[in-house]
């Protein structure tokens, strides 16, 4: 009986060391995860990707991990390490919402929309999930490309709904308003995302077909030299030039 209880005891505490080993790797690893995405968000790939690869190390199926290394080889242009490792992280855990997200905007980039769409419902799914907004906003731009204006102008909605300044759903609207011949609509859109985005050749390209739609030539004239003011180098400046009869200096 003694011999019995003195291995009981020492298999207890072998188990109890074992998953205080294991759990300072798992720490171990957040900690090189939390370093990696933040270098990745710096653009330091090189830096990103010896953290990431440190958290592998430590723990190879960590699905955060693998959900940001995935996104560093898919900044990389490696398709098929992108594929395995968003892969590898949703067989991690099926519930990463972050994971679902990236890798429902990498399928939409490849083409297959119908599967991004997929993952980006399922991340929705998640009440938590601090990003929901953008997730609806990325699943509108999946269903334009289809085109699918009016499943994409659900999800643009919902994105709004949740927040009415995201400039990107702000764009979008207006650009799905201008396509279908809502040009009223279009400009309300439009005047909303300046209010809260910056301006870039393709929303001032828009603004200026909007109103040339409206046939408010002040507004366009106004619009066309804040382009050509701004990003004179720009297509979209040649084609306010082009259409306009205005020079560029």
């Amino acid at each position: 009986m003694a011999l019995l209880l003195l291995a009981s005891l020492l298999g207890c505490a072998s188990s109890a060391e074992r998953q205080e080993a294991l759990d300072k790797k798992n720490k171990r690893a957040e900690t090189h995860v939390m370093l990696g995405a933040n270098y990745l968000q710096r653009g330091q790939l090189d830096v990103a990707k010896e953290e990431l690869e440190k958290a592998l190390a430590e723990s190879p199926d960590n699905s955060q991990a693998n959900n940001i290394m995935a996104v560093l080889q898919w900044r990389l242009k490696n398709f098929e390490q992108t594929e395995r490792l968003f892969r590898r992280s949703l067989s991690s855990d099926p519930k990463n919402s972050s994971a679902h997200h990236n890798y429902g905007a990498f399928l939409c980039e490849q083409g297959k929309l119908d599967e991004g769409v997929q993952h980006f419902d399922i991340a929705v799914k998640d009440q938590l999930y601090p990003y929901a907004a953008e997730v609806y906003l990325n699943a509108g731009v999946c269903l334009m490309k289809k085109p699918a204006p009016k499943a994409a102008e659900n999800y643009l909605r919902e994105a709004l709904r949740i927040n009415p300044r995201l400039p990107g759903a702000l764009y979008q609207m207006a650009k799905l308003s201008f396509d279908a011949g809502q040009s009223l609509s279009a400009r309300a859109f439009i005047e909303r995302y300046f209010q809260v985005g910056p301006d870039s050749p393709e929303s001032l390209l828009l603004a200026v077909k909007t109103e040339r739609a409206l046939k408010n030539k002040n507004a366009e004239a106004s619009y066309a030299l804040r382009l050509r003011n701004k990003f004179p180098d720009s297509p979209e400046a040649g084609q306010v030039a082009t259409k306009t009869g205005l020079k560029k200096k």
